[in-house]
């Protein structure tokens, strides 16, 4: 049996009889290499066509907040009530807005498990990583001062976060990955850029050191638990108002007792005199 020369360990070919041997290889199949499948991309809104996306202004909130036609479920509130306050409070001088989280989650469409792991991701960045997060949004020159680090702080909102979380967490579950696009103009509606988004995924990656993978099963479920909404249990609610309505009522018990003593209001007085 004869092997191909460029397998064989000892070989007595010279480098010219190689390069016509390699010369005179042919492929396989003459079918032509099918280019790799792409990701489909998002229907860019006619908005966004028209007019680049603007940056949120700091006295305004993102625009993309949960439709007005569609009632957000309670669930939903709570996750998304529960992400905005898992962000780190020195990362910027405003909060994460709620509404605008509702509206990441319902034009996503992520599971429970991968929202509780994103909520995960964001309980683990530490005090350092707002430091690190600004200053991957700011500028790339020497030239940098304390201003434009306020500038960014103050132009930038905080929702980015919050989306970041849910990108790394779709991503790291999920077989067939969003792209940071798709991510920027769908679920964000075109509040974000890109290179906004792929900068906070570089930023809270480097604070976690790169160990997503050290967030357990078990973790996802506690938070998973601690996330959903808390309802007043309705017989506990009906025990505290019948409580409520018995306390006036022993507060004015009187009674008397044969004997030496009377007992009047909780207070012990002698018999009056024959």
């Amino acid at each position: 049996m004869d092997f191909s020369p460029a397998l064989s360990i000892n070989s007595d070919m010279t480098d010219e009889e190689l390069d016509r041997y390699f010369a005179s290889c042919v492929p396989l199949s003459n079918l032509p290499t099918p280019p790799p499948a792409k990701e489909p991309t998002p229907a860019t809104p006619r908005r966004l066509a028209c007019h680049p996306p603007r940056t949120p202004q700091p006295s305004q909130p993102c625009t993309s907040t949960c439709p007005s036609n569609v009632a957000a479920s309670p669930t939903l509130v709570a996750y998304a009530a529960h992400l905005a306050n898992l962000v780190p409070l020195n990362v910027s001088t405003q909060r994460p807005h709620a509404s605008v989280i509702q509206g990441f989650l319902l034009r996503a469409g992520l599971p429970d498990d991968i929202v509780a792991f994103a909520a995960c991701i964001l309980d683990g960045l530490s005090s350092r990583f707002a430091a690190a997060w600004r200053d991957a949004l700011a500028p790339t020159n020497d030239g940098r001062t304390t201003q434009d680090l306020l500038r960014t702080d103050a132009h930038i909102s905080p929702d980015v976060i919050v989306l970041a979380a849910l990108s790394l967490a779709h991503g790291f579950l999920v077989d067939r990955m969003r792209s940071s696009r798709h991510w920027c103009v769908k679920e964000s509606n075109g509040a974000f850029q890109v290179h906004q988004m792929e900068a906070t995924k570089r930023a809270m990656l480097h604070d976690m050191d790169y160990r997503l993978s050290r967030i357990s099963n078990d973790m996802v479920q506690r938070r998973l638990k601690n996330m959903q909404p808390t309802n007043a249990s309705p017989s506990l609610a009906a025990t505290h108002d019948e409580t409520d309505t018995k306390l006036p009522r022993r507060r004015n018990l009187g009674f008397t007792l044969q004997g030496a003593a009377v007992w009047q209001h909780g207070v012990q007085t002698p018999e009056p005199s024959p």
